[in-house]
């Protein structure tokens, strides 16, 4: 979980209308209706009284949100800020103004593109039957106007590749190359900046520079297993931690292993080779998540766990979901309970709490509907859920009601075309990048 970089910080009240056009007036809220909510990737949601609004700390000219008593948004630039509203969808903009060098005082929300309300009404025939009877288009649910607030990352490891997809399901971002091969995960670092990935068949985690697209950094020796403080066996995710260290499932040797910037494994959780569930040890880990508190929620497959410990191995919580026989990397919801994925067919997303009560889960069973493998699901910032339906080779976005509100890859034909997936295993979630106005 990205941790905002550290900058001087002022307390400063907000003030905030929801208005519906840009004549609205200031108008104090109390900020004790003011919640934030920091996701993985550099996200982070506030909320004001019933409306959510998507910033994305990495962008400028605002990157820092902290609340305490207050809110603040520190910046390099006088601007006003852009928003999403995941409520509606709309595009909103917080005014205000600058206090100092680095801080904005907001003062009011303003509107400045509204989302579609209704479905396009379709184009009757030429020589209609019936006449048809004039009546509204009905409105569209907000989440299924705006299923996908952001762009996924999709480790797409059939046709060995890493593509990130707009929510129009054009391919913004793409990286392959010659020695490149099978990627299991992906996922981005704190920054944004750069992608780690990890590729469980031949043993190794390369970083991938964004802009660049080149590989700049790896560990582990390509193809070839190992226990040592130099090699990896079958890696089964990886991610990075703020002081620069990489936190990787070393899952072929029972193993959470800590890579320091020497390169070399400078701390573990687990014992190598030794794959058993007594307290101590590991069994087979399979993913590995970073939590707000800077601990890590692991979800070992041969035990079939799901642990919430610290980077010494301390156990704090631990679960086994009767909803999974194969579990896959568990997230933790913002309400707190695990959402986690079983990896069968037919295989399904549950989110669990730590009683081991399922309080919702997308379980389709009619053999045209069942999710084959699915894996890696993460919970959107505006309550989607989104998950890579691996042999179906797709990656789908459902809502709470468990409709499928977007997709991308065509269910049960791989490919290569726009529009396709082969065997995707993984994704990651970037916000909606914010306009500079």
């Amino acid at each position: 979980m990205l941790h905002c970089p550290s900058a001087p910080l002022l307390l400063i009240a907000v003030l905030i209308t929801l208005g519906t056009d840009c004549r609205a007036t200031a108008t104090p809220v109390p900020t004790a209706t003011a919640q934030l909510a920091v996701v993985e990737g550099g996200i982070a949601e506030v909320l004001f009284n019933d409306r959510a609004l998507l910033l994305d700390q990495r962008a400028e000219p605002y990157p820092i949100v902290k609340l305490s008593d207050s809110v603040e948004i520190v910046g390099t630039d006088k601007q006003p800020l852009s928003l999403l509203d995941l409520r509606d969808g709309d595009v909103v903009r917080l005014e205000g103004q600058a206090t100092g060098r680095d801080t904005f005082l907001a003062q009011r929300i303003v509107l400045m593109q509204r989302a579609a309300r209704t479905l396009p009404t379709a184009t009757p025939s030429i020589t209609p039957q019936v006449t048809p009877t004039t009546s509204a288009t009905p409105p569209v649910p907000a989440l299924d106007r705006l299923p996908l607030p952001g762009t996924l990352l999709i480790a797409d490891g059939g046709n060995n590749r890493i593509i990130e997809v707009a929510p129009d399901r054009q391919i913004v971002w793409e990286f392959s190359a010659q020695d490149f091969a099978a990627p299991d995960n992906a996922f981005f670092t704190p920054a944004g900046k750069t992608i780690l990935v990890n590729t469980a068949r031949y043993h190794q985690v390369v970083e991938i520079d964004y802009v660049t697209r080149k590989i700049i950094w790896s560990f582990g020796e390509w193809g070839i297993a190992g226990a040592d403080d130099m090699h990896l066996n079958t890696p089964g995710s990886a991610r990075r931690l703020r002081d620069r260290r990489t936190v990787v499932a070393d899952m072929g040797n029972c193993r959470i292993a800590i890579i320091g910037p020497d390169n070399r494994i400078a701390g573990q959780i687990g014992k190598t080779g030794e794959c058993r569930t007594e307290r101590g040890y590991l069994n087979k880990p399979r993913g590995v998540a970073l939590l707000p508190n800077g601990r890590l929620l692991v979800t070992e497959v041969g035990s079939r766990r799901v642990s919430e410990m610290d980077l010494q191995g301390k156990v704090y919580r631990t679960l086994i979901p009767r909803a999974a026989a194969y579990p896959s990397d568990a997230q933790l919801t913002r309400t707190g309970n695990v959402l986690i994925a079983a990896y069968e067919k037919p295989g399904r997303i549950a989110e669990v709490d730590w009683s081991k009560q399922i309080v919702w889960e997308f379980f389709p069973k009619c053999l045209a509907e069942q999710l084959d493998r699915p894996s890696s699901p993460i919970e959107l910032p505006n309550g989607n859920i989104a998950f890579s339906d691996d042999l179906n080779h797709r990656v789908v976005i459902v809502n709470r009601a468990g409709k499928i509100v977007w997709q991308y890859g065509v269910t049960g034909v791989a490919g290569k075309a726009a529009g396709y997936l082969n065997t995707p295993s993984s994704i990651d979630f970037r916000a909606v990048p914010i306009q500079k106005q």
